[in-house]
């Protein structure tokens, strides 16, 4: 499971929010468009957006299943990796007694986007 290092970036978010447009801290390709910021949504998506050239269209990628939602809780991100091979890793871990940790990781070099379940705590 993801663990957040002490240089992550940190955001709380309540239930049907969403962070903002955040910086991924490099360009990725994806699908022929070009993208730089993206945006977490606790209603299961994360959004892809171009901030410094528009004229990308945003880009969805749903998180969970459409009947499930994610609770509110704290969102860690961070880049990790040396160029032009860095990640962006996103991971939100849900508040309460069945919380949850959801990761998401952005490959700079290739676009993939790798979703990790949702992972409740023991």
């Amino acid at each position: 499971m993801f663990e957040a290092d002490f240089t992550a970036n940190s955001v709380l978010q309540g239930e049907h929010e969403t962070t903002g447009l955040l910086p991924v801290g490099f360009e990725f390709e994806r699908q022929g468009a070009t993208y730089d910021h993206f945006d977490v949504s606790t209603d299961g998506f994360i959004t892809f957006a171009r901030v410094s050239h528009r004229g990308s269209p945003p880009a969805r990628v749903r998180l969970v299943e459409e009947a499930t939602r994610l609770g509110g809780g704290r969102l860690t991100y961070e880049v990790q990796g040396m160029a032009p091979r860095r990640c962006l890793v996103v991971s939100l871990t849900e508040d309460g007694p069945l919380a949850a940790t959801l990761r998401v990781t952005v490959h700079e070099r290739t676009g993939i986007v790798d979703v990790g379940p949702a992972v409740r705590a023991s």
